[in-house]
């Protein structure tokens, strides 16, 4: 038997309401754009590897948050194989008597729905969750542990020319995880079944932190001025300016003292007692976040500087029309 640890990469709609998910719509919400799997023995050690860029068929543009985590181009994707020549490609990879495993569900459904809406007809192996074997190990009972901060447990260092957030690099990272827990054969207690994805209507999703009057007011408000770090509670300073991305919504850096720089998220939408609902959220800022932050400002400080004609920022009419799957992650 051999166990493919597999990692994938995938695309998604720009936005709900553009011309591509209008034609697939929720038959495809996840297009996959990369395959990446690592092959171990029946010792768990690393036999061979495997690399597969796809063509996307119907998601051609890349969504801007996919291009900058996989440093993906739609250059680099463009002559590549399609979804089923791809699929026929990694099946052959795996082999006659081989089992999948996977960080999490996430991609066990993506690749499901993939298969689905592609009319791909090769069986899929069964699939193992390595994740909830890890939580189990460490008991962190229904915890979903990131697979960076599984590694960080297990002491495995990230290796220079392996970055994240590219599918062979987080499949071999995986593989190490699972080389690692005290006895790998385990992964088969920890069965996966594809789950359906479903486009949540963006009412539902939208979680309110703060309320106020109008967008300018949040704009004002002390959290958003000198918003608490999470760790510890201190008011952080914003080292940006509050940059807006579309109506509605904006980024800026933050840096508490003690714990770093911060990413802040705003997003603002219309309730329906006639006021405007707030999310605010913070998360870790790393090198490359932080640089985008600071590229985006530059770009806002030109577009005010030669007088662009901004959206009105009290215009919520798109608010919750623009969310996209996985946002409000």
């Amino acid at each position: 038997m051999h166990y493919i640890v597999m990692d994938l990469e995938w695309n998604q709609p720009v936005s709900f309401q553009s011309s591509a998910y209008k034609q697939i719509g929720e038959k495809l919400l996840f297009e996959i754009i990369q395959i990446g799997a690592v092959k171990l023995d029946k010792r768990f050690r690393i036999v061979d590897e495997t690399d597969i860029l796809i063509s996307p068929t119907y998601y051609k543009r890349l969504h801007p948050y996919v291009r900058r985590m996989t440093k993906l181009s739609q250059e680099e994707l463009a002559g590549k194989p399609a979804f089923s020549e791809a699929m026929t490609q990694f099946i052959q990879f795996c082999g006659k008597d081989a089992v999948l495993c996977t960080w999490g569900a996430d991609d066990v459904s993506v690749l499901k729905q993939n298969a689905d809406c592609f009319s791909f007809e090769g069986e899929l192996p069964k699939a193992y969750n390595i994740q909830r074997y890890f939580a189990e190990v460490f008991k962190l009972g229904n915890s979903q542990k990131a697979l960076k901060s599984a590694m960080e447990e297990l002491h495995i260092e990230e290796e220079e020319n392996r970055a994240f957030h590219h599918a062979l690099h987080d499949a071999y990272y995986t593989a190490l995880v699972l080389q690692k827990l005290p006895d790998p054969k385990k992964v088969l207690e920890y069965e996966q079944e594809p789950r359906k994805f479903g486009h949540t209507p963006s009412q539902r999703r939208f979680r309110v932190t703060h309320t106020v009057p109008a967008v300018a007011a949040g704009l004002k408000h002390k959290d958003v001025i000198a918003p608490a770090c999470p760790t510890c509670g201190q008011p952080a300073a914003l080292t940006t300016e509050l940059i807006p991305q579309a109506p509605g919504r904006y980024i800026a850096l933050c840096k508490c003292k003690k714990h770093g720089p911060f990413l802040l998220k705003l997003r603002f939408a219309p309730l329906k007692s006639k006021q405007v609902g707030m999310n605010l959220s913070l998360s870790p800022a790393s090198r490359q976040t932080r640089a985008y932050l600071h590229t985006k400002e530059l770009q806002y400080q030109y577009r005010r500087k030669n007088g662009y004609a901004f959206p009105d920022p009290e215009d919520l009419s798109e608010a919750y029309s623009s969310s996209m799957p996985f946002d409000d992650k």
